[in-house]
């Protein structure tokens, strides 16, 4: 039986790649050092085209931009809170540090190329647009009340700044949409993750159930039965020891052959083999074999008869008869008490037939089943397509059969 090393499902939902954040920035190293670098560079400019403290002080509102957007700013996208009141107030003081910058030194308009994603990243396409027009209009506007623009000229940048401000506030909610899709897949992903554990833990467990199961009918019409036959016999050698010496010594010859075909099938259940009794013999010789057997212990005739042509069957559907026979037999064995024991596998046209009669004291079918014989052996017919009958009534014999279909390959 080969061994497989399972994984838990925690370890499979493990296993499975990273859910992309939500708001779906790939944000790295390289773009904290672009806003950074294009803060410097607007500093810069502002500084060289504007010389005097206005310029210097711009440059310096544009250094503590940088720093807060270091600071605070890039954790927000880490921790992914997105348009939350940390990230508005972030927002917020960055549309006021550099709405104050550019109405000082208005060559630093430059770092819109930077601070503008940044708004809208933090602060969401509403509250982003505002920030944006804030240090757009915001400048202009008390330029052209101190009279440092021509109004012509100032309606041409509101126009201008109208229009870019109404594509960057369409663009950026495209691209909320978008991170919204990409969260709502991403969750749609975790949750297909979570069902496929679940499913895998499941399937693991039904598994592992079937398999108990699978044992627990192997050992019971296997080792189990074996066991009472050799328990029987060794209470029928306790009695024959002093009457019967010669008897006495055929049934430890039995038990011996039993106890090392018991041995046998253990070993052959941990292979994963074929049942002892078929071994390399056919299934007709196979139920030759055991009906032998149950007629030497119980001294009873045993009659095991073949009809049709034998053929070769399925391994499922020859252990399912080779089982049910057993099984049978063991019910004789313990319960009927009978004279006369007849096996008949019937090979037809359309499957194959198994038969055990006896003439023992019979029992009632409709009665709850007081073991796990019957109850096992119609598990392994519904198994293989097949149906078990049990004819039988309080004094008048018993009568188990078992039919199975045509296996398909051969139709």
């Amino acid at each position: 039986m080969i061994a497989v090393a399972a994984r838990a499902p925690e370890q499979v939902a493990a296993a499975e790649p990273a859910v992309a954040e939500r708001h779906a920035w790939a944000l790295d190293g390289a773009w904290y050092a672009y806003v950074t670098v294009a803060l410097g560079i607007s500093a810069a400019v502002a500084v060289t085209s504007e010389p005097g403290v206005p310029a210097w002080t711009a440059a310096a509102l544009l250094a503590a931009a940088a720093a807060l957007y270091l600071a605070v700013g890039r954790r927000l996208y880490d921790d992914d809170r997105y348009a939350t009141l940390p990230a508005i107030a972030f927002t917020t003081a960055v549309a006021a540090l550099v709405t104050v910058a550019v109405t000082l030194a208005p060559a630093a308009t430059f770092c819109l190329f930077a601070v503008a994603p940044v708004c809208f990243m933090s602060g969401g396409s509403v509250i982003g647009a505002m920030a944006v027009g804030t240090i757009m209009f915001v400048p202009a506007g008390i330029r052209f009340h101190l009279g440092g623009t021509e109004p012509s000229e100032a309606l041409v940048g509101v126009g201008v700044n109208l229009v870019i401000l109404g594509f960057a506030l369409w663009f950026g909610r495209w691209f909320e949409r978008v991170i919204e899709e990409s969260h709502e897949r991403s969750l749609l992903i975790r949750q297909l993750r979570e069902s496929r554990a679940e499913s895998a833990r499941l399937s693991e467990e039904t598994g592992a159930l079937a398999e108990r199961e699978r044992l627990a009918r192997e050992v019971h019409d296997t080792l189990a039965q074996g066991f009472t036959s050799i328990i029987a016999l060794a209470q029928a050698v306790e009695s024959e020891l002093d009457t019967d010496p010669a008897l006495a010594r055929r049934h430890l010859a039995l038990m011996r052959e039993t106890a090392a075909e018991n041995l046998a099938e253990a070993r052959a259940m941990v292979a994963a083999r074929r049942p002892v009794p078929l071994g390399e013999d056919t299934l007709e010789a196979a139920l030759e074999r055991i009906g032998a057997r149950l007629g030497t212990e119980l001294g009873v005739p045993v009659s095991v008869e073949v009809q049709g042509a034998p053929r070769e069957l399925p391994g499922d559907l020859q252990v399912c008869l080779l089982r049910t026979a057993q099984e049978a037999l063991a019910n004789i064995r313990k319960h009927a008490a009978a004279d006369r024991v007849a096996v008949t596998l019937a090979h037809t046209d359309v499957g194959t037939r198994l038969t055990v009669t006896d003439d023992g004291r019979g029992f009632d079918p409709a009665a709850p089943a007081a073991g796990n014989g019957l109850p096992g052996m119609l598990h392994r017919a519904r198994g293989v397509g097949g149906t078990l009958d049990v004819d039988s009534a309080p004094g008048e014999g018993t009568t188990v059969r078992l039919t199975l279909p045509e296996p398909e390959e051969s139709r």
